[in-house]
């Protein structure tokens, strides 16, 4: 490194250098000194070494960084040997994640790649030190920019910088040629749409014929990549207009079920102000609403979701049309049961009668006016008492009622912890009281009421 702290200069780019607009100076300023170390490291190896990809374009757009990914001229093996605590996270394809400090960085050999024999991987990958070369392969501009970061320079041979400037997507090269290497970059593509604050950029015309046509090569593309990519889409800021837009050019028809073309009110329910308050899971379950729980469970199977996220959609979807009563026992139950994602439930049916959305597990004829007060008779409800933990447990049980573990004892327990949720019971005792005017010897245990929302 330079007396100022600077990386040495590292093997010269074969494309030609432009200034870096002064947004970008002040980030490479604040880079952290681990990125100098890395650069100076490769360049006392006769490498060359560039930041690349999201974090130059997040850079030029004023937006944080949040991963820095470099592009060098030594091949992945002369990596692991000059960086002996790399990790060879996808070595066959020329990246190791070089460890700097308590971070990460991903660093990929420069190459160049022979064309995409199934639509999702090149059949080739070799090694180079061309950047030039490198940046062609790429898939849009704005993607296709890297920074020297000694010298302080920018190398970009496709304009990406303009595009960035005029708010525009665009491949680079031929646009057809560039999504049929790799149906995920139908996804990329719609997300890279979204640009936060900044609103919503537009495709060129020749970009947005390529998706078009191509959108059945998602069929192609390993369901867990399309997941992460949807995700990501559903989390955006501007996510509205990106789905409504992927719905009318037919995208969203290869990977969900029904024709989206066509889903004017689910498409419209995804403008309604509460939608910002809703997590990209939460947005995905309003999008299939109307869905047949069937059709919901195989469309979750097959775009590989875990099995929490799956659970999560699934158990919102069961509750859609499902209101508690005005009543405060109404309303405690079901704060109990829902916990946190009480106003939640209430806010999405709201949405639901606002746009006349019908779940396919029906819904009653209260109005969005109607939820509105629910949502004002929810946040005036008191905190209980004891708080939402039974207060008893089974030995406290069996001792009082003589009766052996098994299935009646937890029914019994579990309508005893419905009856003081429902009434607000204070302590155990009054728990008692209230075991005692029960007739539970006279009943089938199979009757009796459980703490659940819905009923």
């Amino acid at each position: 490194m330079t007396s100022d702290g600077w990386p040495n200069p590292a093997l010269e780019a074969d494309v030609p250098a432009l200034e870096c607009p002064e947004n970008v100076l002040e980030w490479l300023d604040s880079l952290p000194k681990h990125v100098h170390e890395i650069a100076s490291k490769v360049a006392e190896h006769g490498g060359g070494i560039w930041i690349v990809g999201g974090a130059v374009r997040d850079a030029c757009l004023g937006i944080p960084v949040h991963d820095i990914d470099f592009a060098v001229s030594l091949e992945p093996q002369h990596m692991m040997d000059i960086f002996p605590d790399a990790l060879p996270t996808g070595i066959d394809y020329g990246t190791v994640s070089l460890r700097g400090g308590d971070q990460f960085y991903e660093a990929t050999t420069l190459r160049t790649e022979s064309h995409y024999g199934d639509g999702r991987r090149p059949e080739q990958v070799r090694w180079g030190i061309s950047l030039a070369e490198d940046l062609e392969r790429r898939d849009f501009t704005i993607n296709a920019m890297a920074i020297d970061i000694a010298r302080r320079v920018m190398h970009d041979p496709h304009h990406g910088l303009q595009d960035v400037e005029r708010g525009m997507l665009r491949a680079v090269g031929q646009a057809h040629r560039r999504i049929s290497e790799d149906g995920l970059r139908i996804l990329r593509a719609y997300r890279f749409l979204d640009r936060g604050k900044a609103g919503v950029w537009k495709f060129d015309f020749e970009l947005s014929e390529a998706l078009r046509q191509n959108a059945h090569m998602l069929k192609a593309v390993t369901h867990e990549r399309i997941w992460m990519e949807w995700l990501k889409i559903l989390d955006g800021k501007n996510m509205a207009q990106v789905v409504e837009k992927m719905a009318h050019d037919g995208v969203l028809d290869s990977f969900l079920p029904g024709e989206w073309g066509v889903q004017h009110l689910r498409l419209a329910a995804l403008y309604h102000p509460y939608i910002p308050d809703l997590n990209g899971l939460t947005r995905f379950a309003l999008l299939l609403s109307e869905c047949f729980s069937i059709e919901v469970e195989e469309a979750l199977l097959a775009l590989k979701l875990s099995n929490k996220e799956r659970t999560y959609i699934l158990d919102l979807h069961g509750r859609f049309g499902s209101l508690p009563e005005q009543s405060l026992s109404s309303m405690r139950i079901f704060r109990a049961v829902l916990e946190e994602h009480a106003e939640q439930h209430l806010k999405l049916e709201v949405i639901l009668r606002s746009h006349q959305l019908s779940p396919s597990m029906g819904i009653g004829n209260e109005t969005a006016d109607d939820v509105y007060a629910l949502l004002e008779a929810y946040e005036r409800l008191a905190p209980l008492k004891s708080g939402h933990e039974s207060l008893i447990d089974g030995h406290w049980l069996m001792e009082r009622t003589q009766m052996a573990k098994g299935p009646a004892l937890g029914r019994l327990k579990g309508w005893l912890h419905r009856l003081q949720i429902e009434r607000d019971l204070a302590n155990a005792d009054e728990v008692e009281a209230v075991l005692c005017s029960l007739h539970w010897t006279e009943e089938n245990h199979l009757d009796w009421p459980k703490l659940r929302f819905p009923e």
